[in-house]
């Protein structure tokens, strides 16, 4: 098998790549090393908050000019090993000898790259990771003083390795607040990003330090000054303390966006390099960017269903065990991946700049039935976003850099959640993405709570212009979630039952002939090997890492398995495409029409000429959701497939 770095440089030498017009970045392009200091793996997340201070100083050194030399965490297998690979195999830098932590900290210092140490007290508090309860901040004002004094942080436990080196404490952080640090410092630290990270985990600490980000804990008045200070449309590293709905409302409010980078490995050094640059524009275009309307069939008596993963705006999730590791198996690596149609969520513009290896990998790996939802640009409510900013309209903003990515990827599909999915901040929100993003085919949308609030129904916005085509919001009808109890979250028997008995479509169609199901990608269900029962599956225990207790695209292969024959599953984007065809049929066909006759130039064959003339002529007789537009479809589509 051809490995992904093989692939890269094939793609690289073969692909004619659009430099020009490449997309806005949101996080910066660290420059190639020259030289890759290798660590083996830090476990211990105490001793680690001095390998990724450090490490984050290294690149930050190489980010302004300063150096050549950037820091490599060996994973040892797992995706990390691929995107490592793929990443020394296309810069080539020279790489050291594994060192340790403290031989790391000795080189550069050497180096002139690290000064001193900041002491600070490791939160010991008996919480849950990123929970609620005591929390001790030290690590975190550590982390963010580490570039303004060229200083590691290093605890309590570690501080006489700290001074066998002969480095000198720079500044005691033990009894520092966050508070205390943004009112002193406030003024260095990044306007471009900010993180959020929980004091006893060392992970993404790197990034957060190379790129000068102010750190905070929690939510509360110092989480809301820091996310103020920061410029409109910009990511929040990392992943906070405390509920998810108040992390993610306070930063979407003041128009930033969550990137759940929490568990990211190596963000530096796999960030230097510029898709359709030195990553070729191929190997990251979605393998169904040229699917159309000619690609589909005009049925009638179906029910239209698809299904979607949740949860992928989650960075670190996609960097690692959504590809392999521990529990690839449950979803990209699952056995049921390729046997029917499926909607993989995907945080597609954070992925091409962070790590590109990572996307290029996931598409260079879809099966014919794979289909990829731009889950947004990270965790944000659109309904809320940018509220709290005055004078910009800071979504509009954010969907134009948005558009620049789909437009890129070939991509026509977004997903979002919101808080009221159909209140008059959402409508305004659709409107605001619909004329920002000219490659969107339709949006998926979930409630925050619930996801199937809009049970269903069919939402329309406008994207203005020349075409002025409606864009539909199609809510999710029902989800395959374990245990919630409520009562369109079922079980993979249930979902199934549900869909059997939904109404067909033709010789009319509406809302009610389309279903759009969320697969929620973290719950388990018992393999019950098929057992009729709607209730069987449900019960298992969500922390089971048992075979007989599956997560991920399994449990949603069930589903279809037990599907009648009238229902027809199909991938998000050719969900969006029907629905426009069949509730906006005179409007999608007059497009089609033009787009049909546009793909033969000034020369088309008379026998397109004569099938596309005899589609003009019947679209008068057209009518929205009924039978009427069949013959003018099967005339265009018949068209499309002749040689151009």
């Amino acid at each position: 098998m051809r490995t992904l770095a093989a692939a890269l440089l094939i793609s690289l030498v073969s692909s004619a790549l659009a430099a020009d017009a490449l997309p806005y970045r949101y996080w910066p392009r660290f420059p190639r090393p020259h030289v890759v200091l290798r660590v083996p793996f830090v476990p211990d997340h105490e001793e680690a908050m001095t390998f990724e201070t450090a490490a984050g100083l290294a690149d930050r050194a190489c980010l302004h000019g300063s150096s050549d030399a950037m820091v490599l965490e060996d994973l040892g297998s797992g995706p990390y090993q691929r995107w490592s690979d793929a990443m020394l195999a296309l810069v080539r830098p020279r790489t050291t000898p594994p060192m340790d932590t403290w031989a790391l900290v000795a080189d550069l210092k050497h180096r002139g790259i690290i000064k001193g140490y900041i002491l600070f007290r490791y939160d010991a508090n008996n919480r849950p990771w990123h929970g609620d309860g005591p929390i001790d901040e030290s690590a975190n004002v550590a982390t963010s003083l580490a570039p303004i004094f060229s200083a590691v942080a290093v605890s309590e436990k570690f501080a006489p390795r700290a001074d066998a080196l002969g480095l000198p404490m720079l500044l005691d952080a033990r009894d520092r607040t966050e508070q205390w640090c943004l009112d002193q410092y406030g003024a260095k630290f990044s306007r471009r990003v900010v993180m959020t990270a929980d004091p006893k985990s060392r992970v993404a600490r790197s990034m957060g330090v190379a790129l000068d980000a102010f750190v905070v804990s929690h939510p509360g008045p110092t989480y809301e000054a820091a996310l103020a200070r920061c410029e409109p449309d910009s990511p929040v590293l990392g992943w906070g303390c405390g509920g998810e709905d108040v992390q993610t409302k306070a930063s979407t409010r003041w128009g930033l966006f969550q990137t759940a980078t929490n568990w990211c490995h190596d963000l530096p050094v796999l960030s230097t390099e510029q898709i359709g640059d030195t990553i070729p524009h191929a190997a990251v275009t979605s393998p169904r960017a040229g699917l159309t309307l000619a690609d589909l069939r005009w049925e009638s008596g179906v029910h239209y269903a698809t299904f979607i993963m949740s949860d992928g705006d989650n960075v670190q999730w996609l960097m690692g065990n959504f590809t392999g590791g521990g529990e690839g198996s449950s979803f990209y690596d699952s056995p049921a991946r390729g046997r029917f149609p499926f909607g993989w969520t995907i945080n597609y513009p954070n992925l091409a700049q962070l790590c590109p290896y990572a996307l290029a990998d996931i598409f260079a790996h879809a099966t014919p039935t794979d289909d990829f939802v731009v889950y947004g640009n990270g965790y944000m409510y659109p309904d809320l976003f940018g509220q709290a900013r005055q004078g910009i309209d800071t979504l509009a903003l954010h969907a134009r850099r948005l558009g620049e990515y789909m437009r890129f990827g070939g991509l026509h599909t977004l997903a979002y959640n919101l808080q009221k999915w159909d209140g008059p901040a959402a409508i305004a929100a659709y409107a605001t993405l619909a004329r920002n993003i000219p490659t969107l085919d339709g949006i998926f949308t979930v409630q925050y709570y619930p996801y199937s609030a809009g049970e269903g129904r069919i939402l329309w916005t406008s994207r203005g212009g020349p075409d002025d085509l409606d864009i539909p919001i199609v809510s999710c009808a029902a989800c395959i979630w374990a245990n919630t109890g409520r009562p369109r979250d079922n079980t993979p028997a249930a979902t199934a039952a549900r869909l059997n008995s939904s109404p067909t479509g033709g010789p009319t169609w509406s809302d009610a002939n389309f279903t759009f199901v969320m697969s929620h990608c973290w719950s388990r269900f018992h393999d019950t090997h098929g057992d009729p029962s709607l209730t069987a599956e449900d019960g298992a225990d969500q922390n089971s890492t048992t075979p007989d207790t599956p997560r991920g695209l399994l449990p949603t292969q069930w589903t279809v398995d037990r599907l009648g024959p009238t229902v027809r599953v199909v991938t998000p984007r050719e969900m969006l495409l029907l629905v426009r065809l069949h509730l906006r049929t005179r409007q999608t066909l007059t497009a089609f029409a033009h787009d049909v006759r546009a793909s033969f130039g000034d020369h088309p064959s008379p026998a397109a000429t004569s099938l596309i003339s005899r589609a003009l002529s019947l679209l008068p007789s057209v009518h929205d959701g009924d039978e009427s537009g069949r013959e003018c479809f099967t005339l265009l589509r018949t068209a499309a497939h002749l040689p151009h």
